[in-house]
């Protein structure tokens, strides 16, 4: 993906606040799609943060153009359950309607790249009560509102359900506490691949299910079942996310790969081999029945990244009873 770095400054002169055009869900196998950047409890105060990707599936190079002000790129939707719209942003409104010179830069995403970017909610929208919203985003390729706009309508993106709860960010309500001290304490750490898997299988053996996951990429050990990963790749990116959850849920009720859920009575970290990004930790784990003990010997394989191990596959071999 190639970014031209040169700013050209264009003078906007914008008549009207928001663009009449229609708005389309994807153009010619380019589409958008938004998601939550952190994945927090919100608050009416809360910095609502929203990732924007602009991904191209067709088979040629796709530009436009990004000004530095996002807000010129952007619109988002957002409403209640009753379809009643927010407000837009006081700072939306002087932004967009004031005459200036608008400085933006030409993006080239290439066949089969994305482009992605941050932006917070609050400089679109007024959020003021707690309640459950629909959003979306309606995105410019050739900045809203200009008169020099030539790339035809906005893209609309994928719909997002936001949950924005009672309280305040700094002082959030007695009953959401804990659920946030929780988060808080389980943040992954830079740990040696035998810890991460000795910390998985300690987990699992006290029946702690977050700490169990915390350490486990989902996405890959989803797709080491070939039916599954078939599934999953024809998938758009909300959908994945719900599959996801979905196999989170199936785990934690023991509905699906049995083998990474047995409760082993002890175990031994036998061999633990890595390189730079890549891990292996071999196991031997010991499970009670009532008139015997089944031996397993558990292979992890782990990935490295952003400097945290995270378990990606598992082989199990059988080693007899004793």
């Amino acid at each position: 993906m190639e970014v031209k770095k040169a700013l050209t400054p264009w003078i906007v002169c914008f008549v009207l606040l928001f663009s009449v055009a229609p708005a389309l869900t994807a153009t010619n196998g380019v589409s958008v799609t938004i998601r939550f950047y952190d994945k927090e409890v919100y608050y009416p105060d809360s910095n609502i943060r929203i990732e924007v990707t602009v991904g191209n599936q067709s088979g040629e190079t796709y530009r436009f153009r990004l000004a530095d002000r996002r807000l010129f790129n952007l619109e988002f939707d957002v409403r209640t359950l009753t379809n009643r719209q927010l407000p837009v942003s006081e700072q939306f409104i002087i932004q967009r309607t004031a005459n200036q010179q608008v400085f933006y830069r030409e993006i080239t995403v290439a066949p089969g790249e994305k482009f992605s970017f941050v932006e917070h909610l609050s400089q679109y929208v007024q959020l003021t009560e707690p309640g459950v919203y629909v959003l979306h985003a309606d995105f410019f390729p050739e900045l809203a509102g200009s008169a020099h706009r030539s790339n035809g309508p906005a893209m609309s993106s994928n719909r997002l359900t936001l949950s924005v709860r009672p309280g305040t960010a700094e002082d959030p309500r007695p009953e959401h506490r804990v659920e946030e001290v929780v988060q808080e304490v389980l943040r992954r750490e830079a740990l040696p691949p035998d810890q991460v898997v000795r910390y998985m299988l300690d987990a699992r053996r006290r029946g702690h299910w977050n700490q169990f996951f915390l350490y486990l990429d989902l996405e890959s050990l989803l797709q080491t079942d070939p039916e599954r990963q078939r599934r999953y790749q024809r998938l758009s990116d909300e959908d994945r996310r719900d599959m996801l959850a979905a196999f989170r849920r199936d785990l934690q009720q023991e509905r699906a790969d049995e083998d990474i859920l047995l409760v082993p009575e002890s175990y031994t970290v036998l061999e633990t081999s890595y390189t730079q990004n890549r891990g292996s930790v071999v196991t031997e784990q010991r499970f009670r029945f009532p008139n015997y003990i089944e031996i397993k010997r558990y292979t992890y394989t782990l990935e490295r990244r952003n400097d945290i191990w995270l378990i990606t596959d598992y082989t199990v071999r059988n080693m007899g009873v004793e």
